[in-house]
């Protein structure tokens, strides 16, 4: 349970608290292209990421794919809806070979409703990621596509980067369709605009992740 211990809501357990976490969590390893979850199923447990990948994203109205997010180890999801049996709010797949630790809703629910320390940590991470998503409208509303890809790289940079020399390596598998269904635009237009930073020599990547050379230009995005 040690590689559990890192994630806020379980930070100040002590051994019996986490004697009956142990109790209750699974390992299930997952595929390329394989789904955790689809929106709307019922809601039924929480994953947390030890290793590989895994995406979660929307469908609209016209069949686009609409990315929410990319979840690595450490990651935890979904964020919200542990108190209710609402449906599950979007499609949770598997990018490479994932391994998850699996804790059924209603086992956690009983832990957060025994540990209220629990409950207060679980509710400051709900409120994180409702301001991101707020940042991400406003991003959507305000801002033209150069503007949302950096935004974009620069979130991943924050989360899933490691420094290289003077720049940042992200090490993704993300593809530029990815890339086209996190900020809201076509592939075209996102090979576009990475071919014109690549050109500037901002960036470069390859099929395990993007380099970004000109960490101050990242910096500098709002």
């Amino acid at each position: 349970m040690k590689f559990l211990k890192q994630f806020l809501i379980f930070s100040g357990l002590n051994g019996e608290e986490f004697s009956q976490i142990e109790q209750i969590a699974i390992k299930r390893k997952y595929q390329p292209r394989v789904f955790v979850f689809m929106e709307g199923e019922e809601r039924e447990a929480v994953f947390f990421v030890k290793s590989g990948l895994v995406k979660t994203y929307k469908i609209d109205e016209e069949g686009n794919e609409q990315v929410i997010s990319l979840l690595q180890s450490g990651d935890m999801f979904p964020h919200v809806g542990f108190f209710d049996r609402s449906p599950y709010p979007a499609t949770a797949e598997a990018v490479q070979e994932t391994e998850l630790i699996v804790i059924r809703i209603d086992d956690f629910n009983e832990l957060l409703m025994k540990y209220p320390e629990m409950t207060m940590k679980v509710m400051q991470i709900m409120g994180k990621k409702i301001l991101d998503l707020q940042e991400r409208i406003q991003g959507f509303i305000s801002k033209d596509v150069q503007h949302r890809l950096t935004h974009a790289l620069k979130k991943l940079a924050d989360e899933h980067g490691v420094k290289k020399g003077e720049g940042i390596y992200i090490n993704l598998p993300i593809t530029n369709q990815d890339f086209a269904n996190m900020v809201g635009t076509s592939r075209e237009t996102i090979n576009r605009t990475l071919n014109e930073m690549k050109k500037k020599k901002l960036l470069s990547s390859d099929r395990s992740g993007i380099m970004i050379h000109d960490q101050e230009w990242l910096n500098g995005c709002e």
